[in-house]
């Protein structure tokens, strides 16, 4: 009996030792994987097109300006290649290594829509003046990138008649190693203290001495204590955390797109566990 537990822990402690030391394997292979994914270099190519076409007293005009990766690790690229794609509403079986299709397919689809709108206001000749450009705009463009974070940001501006026309600006966080989109950078439980941060941050911009001015001059709620979150996702530039707001979605048109920016090593408190992990990482390297 006695010879038969001992010849049962012999067991278990080889089993556990193998195991922590394929688990260390693995953990070596994983590392060795992201370490190279990082070192390997990002390119981009600038691709752009515009398409014309005019109905009745209207020009429509469509554009799309890109800076469409090359190079990369294949995990990035495909996920840069992927959200690009899904912003400019290409088909999804398009070749992701022909960025010139994918310009066809957005501006095809953005002058049919051009067309459908000025061909409306034609048969309303008070809202049309002979001429009227309407038009669709688009820019994706790298913005940041240091050795573990590449940053894109989708500007558009839209004109469909009016007083004036639309602009969005949309700003995308990846991850160099993997390609996964940063999406949780901050604790749950800490979203309070960074509107705190926001609010203060505008506050200077606007160059206001209180919450309550910086409140009526963005026509946020008078029970708020706070600027909301924006609608986008927060993302890194340099080294900071840029926080971008739609049109309208404080303040007035005249304001634009309000951003505040707040520095990462402000922050460090408020900063989800993995994130951190990740910053750490690039701040020792």
């Amino acid at each position: 009996m006695k010879k038969s537990v001992l010849t049962f822990l012999s067991v278990i402690i080889v089993c556990s030792f193998l195991a922590c030391q394929q688990r260390g394997l693995q953990g070596n292979y994983q590392e060795e994987i992201e370490k190279k994914a990082q070192q390997t270099s990002f390119a981009i190519q600038n691709v752009k097109d515009s398409v014309s076409d005019s109905i009745g007293k209207a020009l429509c005009t469509s554009s799309i300006n890109i800076d469409y990766p090359t190079k990369g690790n294949p995990y990035l690229l495909n996920s840069i290649r992927e959200w690009i794609i899904d912003w400019t509403y290409a088909n999804d079986t398009i070749d992701m290594n022909e960025p010139l299709a994918i310009l066809r397919d957005f501006n095809a689809a953005s002058i049919h829509e051009l067309m459908v709108e000025a061909k409306e206001l034609n048969e309303n000749p008070t809202l049309i003046e002979n001429g009227m450009e309407l038009a669709q705009e688009m820019e994706i463009k790298k913005i940041f990138e240091d050795n573990l974070f590449i940053t894109y940001i989708v500007t558009t501006y839209t004109y469909l008649g009016g007083a004036h026309g639309t602009f969005t600006a949309w700003g995308t966080t990846f991850r160099k190693s993997d390609g996964k989109v940063l999406d949780h950078i901050f604790r749950n439980d800490k979203l309070t203290d960074v509107q705190q941060l926001i609010s203060e941050d505008l506050q200077k911009q606007f160059e206001v001495n209180s919450w309550d001015e910086l409140r009526e001059q963005l026509f946020i709620d008078e029970y708020a204590s706070y600027v909301p979150m924006p609608q986008s996702d927060p993302y890194i530039k340099n080294d900071s955390i840029v926080f971008c707001y739609q049109q309208y979605e404080i303040g007035p048109y005249a304001i634009g797109l309000p951003a505040a920016r707040l520095a990462i090593k402000d922050l460090k408190e408020m900063l989800a566990p993995s994130f951190l992990k990740n910053y750490k990482t690039k701040s020792t390297k």
